[in-house]
């Protein structure tokens, strides 16, 4: 071999070490559904269960759902229900990688609680921080869930994490530092249910993050009032009322607790249903389980600001969108919609000044699956009430009102419960505004009918309206809470001094259902059954 040859040949020897050595680690991600357990510092493992897209988008597009399992699960138990099936309902599938993390299990736990304690908090951080470098994950689309001793973990993770998640759900468990391995002689022997009903009374469990201080996460405003819920990630709770393992005032007193510190929650409580019962392939928990999985595509992180290629995409949007021929601008309003949150609906208020209608209708349809914030909740309001707009828009942004006051955006709710009082709307609007909010009240009598009480306070007020129409229609609504028997002899045609003995009837059952669900005076509101809309949307 020649001089000149043997260092040519050195050159493509060194170059193909380099080659391998910087492309060590970078193998292409695997996808589909697997098993694998990752390994870091500390002899620190988690074993997860996950389903990834077989085609990954070449930008970070994709959303993250990271689930925690119930006690004597394991990374198998919450990836094909509730995750795949109803993200497949939701037809998104595609668009979410899923992973279902398997607790360290008894050994070395300190707690003696079950699974999931803080032991697996970093392992837990460090899969979700391996799955974000992994994947093309849009760190505003990232979400946590778990059922039982899983909800109590992500409960309780997120307060350490909060700039990462846009939601939290937790089907039948809530963490409290009551719950320990002191309490009531210890795990396994205590059973807070057995002793509340033994007692008779109802415990008040302590939730730790009340007094935990959230500043950091807020902007610096000066002179304005900040609203948490508009910053922090959202929760979703669903407990049964007749759950034996776990007791259903652990869900009421966090979320009281979520309340009182001003975070927007959701709880869907459910006569009847016990422990195993929330996740049950019945009617009931389709119903919740598809508005669970909405909500979770619908919601972005508030945290954390928009990337470098979203900021540019919405301020192309912005400058052109008004002036742009249908097609292309449909497909922009699509982009917006992906981006989501308050800073795509504040650009998406300029599609409403386009000249073509569809490109309006487009715009305000697109807030059935993505929630856009406070700004783009005025502006439907305003379509609303305004007769020159056209009749697809106003009805549209009647319902989409109605979805978000669902998903307990309260401006959305406050829009709506004000609005449908105005006797000078038309008929019409009135009657998609009562329809927007029994979206609200069809939830809520499935067994809580506390929180959005203003919802049925609303539809009460209606049975006095001038309008005779409006008055029938809300009582067609209202009696959906009483399993349609609670006419209380009430009769839409009937005068006012006639319909006052009726009305009176109906305040005072308004008064009763809608007492608080820690307070001595809550009373069960009524079967878990399906209230017929919600049954026959799911059955369509």
């Amino acid at each position: 071999m020649t001089v000149h040859n043997f260092y040519v040949h050195l050159l493509v020897t060194l170059l193909q070490v380099g080659l391998i050595s910087t492309s060590y680690g970078k193998e292409a991600p695997r996808t589909g559904i697997f098993i694998d357990t990752l390994k870091f510092g500390n002899g620190k493992t988690m074993k997860f269960k996950a389903q990834v897209p077989m085609k990954l988008p070449k930008e970070k597009t994709l959303g993250l759902i990271l689930a925690f399992h119930p006690h004597g699960g394991n990374e198998n138990s919450m990836v094909n229900w509730p995750s795949k099936t109803f993200l497949e309902r939701q037809k998104v599938l595609n668009d979410y990688v899923i992973i279902g993390l398997k607790s360290r299990g008894p050994k070395g736990y300190k707690e003696h609680l079950g699974d999931w304690e803080i032991a697996d908090h970093d392992p837990s951080y460090q899969t979700f921080q391996w799955a974000m470098k992994t994947y093309p994950i849009d760190s505003r689309r990232v979400h946590i869930i778990g059922w039982s001793r899983g909800g109590f973990m992500a409960t309780r993770f997120i307060w350490n994490n909060l700039k990462h998640f846009a939601t939290v759900t937790a089907f039948a468990g809530a963490h409290s530092p009551d719950w320990t391995s002191k309490s009531l002689g210890g795990y396994p022997n205590q059973d807070w249910v057995k002793l509340k009903q033994s007692k008779g009374t109802s415990i008040d469990y302590s939730v730790d993050f009340s007094k935990k201080s959230l500043s950091e996460y807020l902007p610096k405003i000066r002179g304005s009032e900040v609203n948490l819920s508009e910053y922090l990630p959202e929760f979703y709770h669903v407990h049964g009322d007749s759950d034996y393992v776990i007791d259903v005032n652990l869900t009421r007193c966090f979320t009281r607790e979520l309340g009182k510190k001003g975070l927007r929650y959701i709880y869907r409580e459910l006569d009847g249903v016990n422990h195993a019962g929330v996740f049950q392939g019945k009617p009931v928990n389709f119903v919740v389980n598809d508005d669970v999985f909405a909500w979770i595509n619908a919601t972005r992180n508030k945290i954390l600001p928009l990337n470098v290629a979203d900021r540019k995409t919405l301020a192309k949007i912005k400058k052109n969108i008004s002036t742009m021929a249908s097609t292309p601008a449909i497909a922009l309003i699509m982009e917006v919609a992906r981006i989501g949150g308050h800073q795509g609906g504040k650009v998406l208020i300029k599609a409403f000044d386009s000249k073509f209608v569809d490109v309006r209708i487009a715009a305000v349809t697109s807030g059935y699956t993505t929630s856009y914030g406070p700004a783009f909740i005025a502006k439907l309001g305003e379509l609303i009430r305004d007769p020159k707009k056209e009749k697809d828009v106003r009805f549209n942004a009647c319902h989409v009102l109605g979805t978000y006051a669902k998903w307990r955006q309260l401006y959305a709710q406050k829009i709506l419960t004000d609005t449908v009082l105005d006797p000078s709307l038309s008929q019409y609007i009135r009657v998609q505004l009562i329809t927007a909010i029994s979206r609200s009240y069809e939830f809520m009598v499935l067994g809580n009918m506390y929180d959005d009480r203003k919802i049925i306070q609303t539809l009460v007020k209606l049975l006095d309206d001038p309008d005779g129409g409006v008055r029938g229609y809300a009582h067609i609504i209202l009696k959906k809470g009483t399993n349609g028997v609670g006419k209380f002899g009430y009769n839409a045609s009937h005068n006012k001094s006639e319909r006052q003995a009726a009305v009176l009837l109906w305040n005072k059952w308004a008064a009763q259902v809608t007492a608080p669900l820690l307070s001595d005076n809550f009373v069960k509101k009524r079967s878990s059954e399906i209230p017929g809309a919600l049954r026959d949307g799911l059955q369509k």
